[in-house]
């Protein structure tokens, strides 16, 4: 199989139909390029130019090779092209899973500011529950995770990249649903907790705040995405969110936000510490300068 600088040498000579031009193309000396050629030629088993000592045309088998030539280098070179981007992060796939309040604003964000950044970069996304994040992150199954006071896990690294206020969402016809702002204990008689097996330190923060308020707050059985789904509310039924669900509220149902405590939700990305993907860094990079938020990463 001929070599790709012995192909790059052929379509010099190709194209000038001159060894002295193609040398200077090549910026080389011309007796090492009639060489090459020869060595060309001997690989193949057949002539590739007509020489003379006032032309140089190609033969047949020539045109031929020219063609296939020129189509290989250039194959050759999108290769490698392909390869820096790759390196660069500016193309390839990012694997995402994302909890399920993501997806009303800060999913979508990222994904349409990667788009414009980075549109050769292909984004997959899982909707998932925290508390299977962290071993689909281990398992290489995800590069990255996007959730809600995420749990703290060995291995992996994480990164605040915005900050939400929280809000109530509540049946319409509740009581207090034409309020515009409450604070935390009005809601102490109704308010219910998704289960704490399903993300436990973000559970575990929304039952600090109650308890800094005064109350003791309920656990549910149903998590709030399965009553958000299903559209399970009824008068008594409460629940605290991120702020960006107001974006979609199922039929029946107000937001009405938290004036005090003024303790906000932590978003954050999440991925495997010794992940080399350099697509992750840079998605990690955009999504801080997306919110404007720069805190350290820990891990």
């Amino acid at each position: 199989m001929p070599e790709l600088r012995h192909l790059r040498y052929f379509v010099a000579v190709a194209e000038e139909l001159n060894f002295s031009r193609a040398a200077r193309r090549l910026r080389m000396a011309q007796p090492p390029l009639s060489v090459a050629i020869r060595q060309l030629e001997q690989e193949i088993g057949t002539s590739l130019f007509h020489r003379t000592s006032h032309e140089v045309r190609l033969t047949e088998a020539g045109a031929v090779l020219l063609e296939g030539a020129r189509r290989t280098l250039a194959e050759a070179e999108g290769a490698v092209t392909a390869a820096q981007r790759a390196g660069a992060g500016q193309l390839g796939v990012l694997r995402l899973g994302y909890n399920w309040s993501a997806r009303f604003e800060t999913l979508p964000t990222l994904g349409k500011a990667l788009r414009r950044s980075r549109p050769d970069v292909e984004l997959l996304t899982e909707e998932m529950r925290t508390h299977l994040m962290p071993r689909a992150l281990r398992s290489g199954a995800i590069d990255a995770a996007l959730a809600v006071f995420p749990d703290i896990v060995s291995e992996l690294s994480y990164r605040v990249i915005r900050r939400e206020r929280i809000v109530a969402v509540l049946s319409s016809s509740h009581p207090l649903a034409g309020s515009d702002e409450l604070p935390l204990e009005a809601l102490s008689d109704d308010l219910v907790l998704f289960p704490r097996s399903l993300a436990p330190r973000l559970h575990d923060f929304y039952a600090g705040l109650c308890r800094r308020a005064g109350f003791e707050p309920k656990d549910a059985h149903e998590s709030s995405r399965s009553r958000w789904t299903i559209g399970a509310w009824n008068t008594s039924t409460v629940v605290i969110l991120p702020e960006s669900v107001m974006k979609d509220l199922p039929d029946g149902t107000v937001a009405v936000r938290i004036s005090r405590p003024l303790d906000q939700l932590d978003n954050e990305l999440v991925w495997r510490t010794d992940n080399p993907n350099p697509i992750l860094a840079a998605f990690v990079e955009l999504a801080v300068g997306v919110y404007q938020a720069r805190p350290a990463a820990r891990s």
